[in-house]
């Protein structure tokens, strides 16, 4: 028994408002560049399932860049660790391991040799540092800020060329190599946000809050155009096209804009607006010009825009929205339809997986800031911080809970626990069944199987109990808070996970424990989930592991270790071999299971 990888559906970036999020391409452009969380996603533009995930570092991670020669990635955190890693083999060896700022880094860039590279940001004793990526030996220094510096950029070409804006409304330009100060380009009035060099090297530009475009020779830095009014508010990204001769900028007025260098004329607009929910998600944070014809822009809410680009025509075209977690996932399950899924997530919204890779978002009509689980019955099911719970559609009511819900079980009516008790939820109308009635101190966990209901609580106890909450039994096995509870399709067996990863397994006609071998976790199980033939059972843990488990051969399992960064927090089954999880990194999964 084995798990095989199948599908890796990505996370939308972090984005923050006021702020340039950082968007990347490879060199051929097949696939964007990000980060999101702890990790840094590499993103098929036509294959939604073909994504690669680097998750290696111990702080949230603010920007990644691929070389130019495309065989390395480097990648920056808030702790201003700098991480540089083989992209070409599938092993992604470490190559640099650096502090190269003593706090947080906003941008990075690769010179045009992919041997040297600079990072800028939030430093205590710098805003920026020039090293060569295989000994992160110095090859210059960056100076010349006063402020937090936002954006870097390397003229590809020799003679080498760099520029960095920051806060302070300047741009610096270097010479090199090694790189050191040239002079100051104060063109603009307030913070820069973003700067970018031509793939030519003959020209770079900058964009900034004052809503200002400006384009520069590439080699004397010297002043070629001023757009004084190229967006209505901030302008929070610039990227050239693969050709030199146009470039793209993307502003809080929610639209991507493209230009062209020569006499800095507008070509064309897209207007995010229309396909956004407010004023305030269309705002467009970043954008990369990452194929010839194509353009992907990031607005507020985390949606990626992939535009198709007509420069004869003077248009951009919405292709697609490419839909994610922002935040991290806290409950999977399976659709309604074949092959899809539901996962919940802590930024407020419930995604929709389609078989055919397919993602769409659900905003919760109450405007919850947090998702905390999902169950499927007749439809699928969501409970949310607000302490709500209703169907995940649109127009449907949502049901007001009793208590800040711990939990759900899926079925008709859906079952909701809290540290109250369990909320039987139908429609709008909700019955409570106390804890003090049911006999309990704290229940934290739910499942329904047939016409049993179990209710696991702090005291590592498991309830049972009829559809008419009539106390069938107790099992007291348990030596940690129960965390989740899964009954078997059959409704014959019962998985209780614990705080401590330990699993038990309950034989419910006979009222006993059947297995205890189940140990493997060594954190709190989230999730369990039972495949249909009801003799393996999948567990999901925050100790970033997956495992499948035999009963047949209780001393046997599969595992996919480091399946999700921070913990994975959901899993369920798509079909008799195919399991999928989620977890904290945004990130859904699934694997093929190969059966002895």
């Amino acid at each position: 028994m084995s798990l095989q990888p199948a599908a890796t559906y990505a996370a939308n970036p972090a984005v923050t408002r006021g702020a340039s999020t950082k968007l990347g391409a490879s060199p051929d452009g097949k696939k964007i560049v990000y980060a999101q969380g702890r990790s840094v996603f590499f993103r098929d533009l036509d294959d939604p399932t073909a994504t690669l995930v680097y998750a290696e570092h111990a702080h949230p991670v603010t920007v990644a860049r691929i070389s130019p020669s495309g065989f390395y990635a480097a990648s920056a955190d808030t702790s201003g660790s700098v991480r540089v890693w083989d992209l070409a083999s599938g092993d992604r060896l470490l190559k640099l391991q650096t502090q190269a700022l003593g706090g947080r880094i906003s941008d990075l860039a690769w010179d045009g040799e992919s041997k040297r590279l600079i990072v800028v940001g939030d430093g205590r004793e710098r805003f920026g540092h020039a090293f060569a990526f295989d000994t992160g030996s110095s090859v210059g220094e960056i100076s010349g800020h006063s402020k937090v510096v936002n954006a870097v950029a390397i003229r590809a070409q020799r003679p080498f060329r760099a520029v960095t804006a920051g806060d302070d409304t300047h741009l610096v330009f270097f010479t090199g190599v090694p790189f050191k100060f040239a002079k100051t380009l104060s063109g603009h009035t307030r913070f820069v946000q973003d700067v970018a060099y031509a793939k030519d090297g003959a020209t770079f530009a900058s964009v900034g809050s004052d809503g200002q475009l400006l384009v520069y020779d590439g080699t004397s830095g010297d002043t070629r155009h001023t757009v004084r009014d190229a967006h209505t508010g901030s302008v929070y990204a610039v990227s050239y096209a693969p050709d030199s001769a146009h470039l793209v900028t993307a502003g809080a007025d929610g639209l991507v804009k493209v230009w062209r260098v020569a006499d800095a004329e507008l070509l064309g607009t897209f207007d995010a607006k229309t396909l956004a929910a407010s004023r305030v998600d269309a705002q467009q944070v970043g954008v990369v010009w990452a194929q010839p014809t194509v353009v992907v822009s990031v607005g507020l809410e985390g949606a990626l825009y992939v535009l198709d680009v007509d420069l004869g025509a003077g248009r951009l075209t919405h292709r697609a929205s490419l839909r994610g977690p922002t935040k991290g996932v806290s409950g999977l399950a399976a659709g309604a339809a074949p092959g899809a899924l539901g996962a919940g997530s802590y930024d407020g919204r419930v995604y929709e997986y389609a078989a055919g890779g397919e993602v769409r978002a659900h905003p919760q009509a109450s405007g919850a800031p947090s998702v905390v689980g999902v169950a499927a019955g007749d439809a699928l099911y969501s409970i949310a911080l607000d302490d709500t719970c209703g169907r995940v559609a649109a127009d449907a009511p949502r049901a007001a809970l009793t208590a800040q819900p711990r939990g759900m079980a899926g079925g008709a009516p859906p079952l909701v626990v809290s540290e109250r008790g369990v909320d039987v939820v139908d429609g709008a109308q909700v019955t409570h069944q106390a804890a003090a009635a049911l006999g309990v101190a704290e229940p934290t966990a739910v499942a329904r199987g047939g016409a049993l209901v179990a209710v696991g609580t702090a005291d590592a106890q498991v309830h049972l109990y009829t559809a008419q909450w009539e106390r069938v039994a107790t099992l007291a096995n348990g030596r940690s808070a129960i965390t989740a509870l899964a009954f078997s399709p059959d409704g014959a067996l019962l998985a209780a996970g614990e705080t401590s990863g330990k699993i038990l397994v309950y034989d419910v006609a006979k009222r006993e424990l059947k297995l205890s071998h189940w140990v493997a976790h060594s954190a709190r199980i989230a999730a369990l989930a039972w495949a249909a033939d009801g003799a393996h059972c999948a567990s999901a843990s925050l100790d970033t592991h997956v495992y499948v488990w035999s009963v047949a051969r209780p001393m046997k399992h599969a595992v996919f270790k480091n399946a999700h960064a921070g913990g994975a927090t959901g899993v369920a089954w798509v079909d008799g071999a195919t399991l999928a999880t989620a977890g904290a990194d945004g990130v859904v999964r699934t694997f093929g299971v190969a059966w002895p």
